[in-house]
């Protein structure tokens, strides 16, 4: 597997964990079920533009350097 797969593997289970945290915090705090299922597409969708901004953005992914300008 080369780095940038290894890479957004990564990514992908770090968002996907963080997605599971808040959704076990939000039933432990009484959060009502379908509030907590709408909520998980807005917070993937978020977590994916601030990939764009932080990391990669042809990728989505925090982990995977910007692509350096052409010249």
């Amino acid at each position: 597997m080369n780095k940038d797969a290894q890479l957004q593997t990564a990514d992908q289970t770090l968002k996907g964990a963080v997605i599971a945290l808040g959704s076990y915090i939000a039933a432990s705090l009484g959060v009502d079920a379908q509030t907590i299922a709408l909520s998980i597409p807005v917070a993937s969708g978020i977590m994916a533009w601030l990939s764009t901004k932080v990391g990669n953005d042809k990728t989505a992914c925090l982990f995977v350097p910007k692509d350096k300008p052409q010249q």
